[in-house]
């Protein structure tokens, strides 16, 4: 710091107590006048980061007399790389932080231990110590060890002196409390969960027993088994590329003889992302052509969340996915499972269920976790070239097991489907659904993919070789189709909501669940123009949960139908008030989810004309159209013509 060095790197500082090393310290003036800057793999800056730059900036600032006035953080941003933040804004946070995390320590290890028992959390997927934590709960029967039960379930049976597995398991039925958050029937859930996982110890495979069936639910989610059925499982990092990256899709069909094909798509870069999510479409649509009863399987909703993803990222396969969709050809087994049969699991992980029906992994999963820590690594330094095959292969190994495995539950599923209505138990399948969009959907989408392609004839495929004025016809050729893929997520979102059991709505933030009518506020004013009304007002209490539910919003019912409108929403007493029309003035659910559609049409029209005078002059630099040099200005970055 002395001599005045431009640049340190991986400079070290500390005070005895603390200690960073910052990845540059870049002089600004003089010899002793520094400030840090350190480099991320995440475009969006976090509070954790600021805390660790105020830290540094606090260290270099006694090495040097006086902290420096900015820290800046460099990310992969291609437009803003360098974000600068002042570091007393946030010092006086960074102080009461670090006042805390000092009194902690000086507690002592013993104190804290006391104080603070081991709940599972998401870091501890990745913590060296989770097998100690591990131990320690299995040591206490704790209530983190029923599959399926939430942190506040935890906290309601703890506070009514439940508090271990076994002792749920014993609960009387039915329930004698009122739980403070959800419904009386979650909680019998959890005690027959806890009551199967006890009966289950010591035996393999676990014990299941099927849950009563409730229409659309369940084993009666099952559709008919089909030759041309596909069993999907993907790979993803969620750290790889902004957004994350898919890097492995794999597929499983069956031929005719029974036996399975395996094919894998692999996606190291964003083209070869964009390459083998089609790829996958393909197939797919390709199997839906020759079988129209075939359907998609997986396990879990990260699947087809995925495909939505890519669909709006790669501006690709939107008509499909979507009539997929619609005809409801994707079939999460977990969501059967769930809701099919109970089973004594501490997770209902596809690997704790394989035991179940035998399966056995061609790739030991120790070996596969390995492979697949290697991979993230390498995706995440962009060295996926020096990969070793054995990584590669165990990989694949390991994503043709999930694929296997989801075929042999998908079978496992229809055995005790059959052994149930072989015992009079009525399971009917899902009824098929019609995927056909409307005709002017058609026709639009065949002007935009015509439009797309007249802007982009000159525009190197290669973004990074891109002059200002091929990256704004880029740009414009994927807006043209924007508002279309954002409307269709909004209602891929909207049909979610509408499929989901009310226990699973406590933890959505579009969502109440758990209301409880408390009282008629009123007769709601008259709409303009109006001299009566005939709507009411009427107020609701729901239990503790995170809602991002305002006033205006519009809610609906989970057949689909509007309920009402929020006239205000109390978030300390927890009530809501809602405005309902004559038809619903006795109705009282008890969840409602928020939904409110608008028509993006006119803004679609607007965009293909401005597109039609952009293609017609072939570049955004020419013409003088006024109404056109606004939407030029914007894509070619010009300032405002004031």
């Amino acid at each position: 710091l002395d001599e005045g060095i431009d640049v340190i790197v991986q400079g070290a500082l500390g005070d005895g107590t603390w200690f960073g090393r910052p990845d540059i310290l870049l002089r600004t003036g003089g010899p002793r006048t520094y400030e840090v800057v350190d480099t991320k793999l995440a475009r969006t800056t976090k509070a954790s980061m600021i805390l660790q730059l105020c830290l540094y900036s606090d260290l270099l600032g006694q090495a040097l007399g006086a902290p420096p006035e900015h820290f800046h953080i460099v990310t992969p941003d291609p437009i803003t790389p360098r974000q600068t933040y002042r570091f007393e804004d946030f010092a006086a946070y960074y102080r009461l932080v670090k006042r805390q995390c000092l009194a902690a320590v000086a507690r002592g290890a013993e104190a804290l231990q006391a104080e603070h028992y081991p709940e599972p959390i998401e870091h501890c997927e990745v913590c060296a110590w989770a097998s100690t934590c591990q131990a320690r709960r299995r040591q206490d029967d704790h209530l983190s060890l029923i599959a399926g039960v939430s942190r506040a379930q935890r906290r309601e049976l703890e506070g009514r002196g439940v508090r271990t597995l076994t002792a749920t398991a014993q609960l009387d039925l039915p329930i004698a409390f009122k739980p403070e958050r959800g419904a009386k029937e979650s909680y019998v859930r959890i005690r027959e969960q806890a009551r199967v996982q006890l009966a289950s110890r010591g035996r393999n495979p676990p014990v299941h027993e099927l849950i009563a069936a409730e229409p659309g639910a369940g084993l009666a989610r099952l559709p008919e088994p089909s030759p041309g059925d596909v069993f999907l499982d993907l790979e993803g990092d969620p750290f790889a590329a902004e957004g994350g990256r898919e890097y492995l899709f794999g597929l499983v069909t069956i031929s005719a003889g029974g036996s399975s094909r395996y094919t894998p798509y692999w996606a190291t870069t964003e083209a070869e992302e964009r390459t083998a999510f089609e790829a996958a479409m393909d197939l797919i649509m390709a199997a839906r052509a020759q079988d129209p009863g075939m359907h998609v399987y997986h396990y879990a909703p990260y699947e087809p969340a995925a495909f939505k993803r890519l669909m709006g990222r790669h501006a690709t396969r939107g008509d499909e996915l979507d009539r997929l969709l619609r005809e409801g050809r994707f079939v999460d087994l977990m969501a059967v499972v769930r809701q099919g049969v109970r089973i004594g699991v501490e997770s209902y992980s596809i690997k704790r269920l394989e035991p179940l029906y035998g399966f056995e992994r061609a790739v030991p999963l120790k070996q596969a976790n390995a492979c697949l820590q290697v991979m993230q690594m390498a995706l995440e330094r962009q060295a996926t070239a020096d990969l070793p095959a054995a990584v590669r292969n165990g990989v694949a190994g390991y994503n043709e097991d999930d694929c296997l495995s989801t075929w042999r539950l998908r079978n496992w599923l229809e055995t005790l489907r059959a052994e149930a209505v072989a015992a009079g138990a009525e399971i009917p399948r899902p009824v098929p659904e019609s995927g056909d969009p409307p005709t002017d959907v058609d026709d639009r989408a065949r002007r935009v993919e015509a439009l797309r392609q007249r802007l982009l004839a000159t525009v190197p495929a290669d973004r990074t070789t891109h002059a200002t004025d091929q990256h704004g016809r880029w740009i414009l050729a994927y807006l043209l189709d924007w508002h279309r893929r954002e409307d269709r997520a909004a209602w891929w979102e909207y049909f979610r909501l509408r499929e989901l059991p009310e226990e699973d709505l406590f933890d959505e933030k579009k969502a109440l669940a758990g209301l409880e009518f408390v009282t008629r506020v009123g007769v709601a004013p008259p709409a303009k123009g109006a001299k009566t009304s005939r709507s009411v007002i009427d107020r609701y209490r729901y239990p503790a949960q995170e809602a991002e539910i305002d006033p205006d919003d519009d809610l609906k019912l989970q057949d689909g139908k509007k309920f009402g409108e929020v006239v205000a929403v109390d978030r300390e007493a927890r009530t809501i008030d809602i405005k309902k029309g004559p038809s619903r003035a006795d109705q009282h659910p008890t969840a409602v989810f928020e939904h409110r559609y608008i028509d993006p049409k006119v803004i679609e029209s607007a965009l293909l004309a401005f597109g039609e005078i952009v293609a017609d002059a072939g570049t955004l630099e020419a013409g003088p159209s006024a109404p056109a040099r606004a939407g030029r200005d914007l894509l070619l970055r010009h300032p405002p013509r004031l």
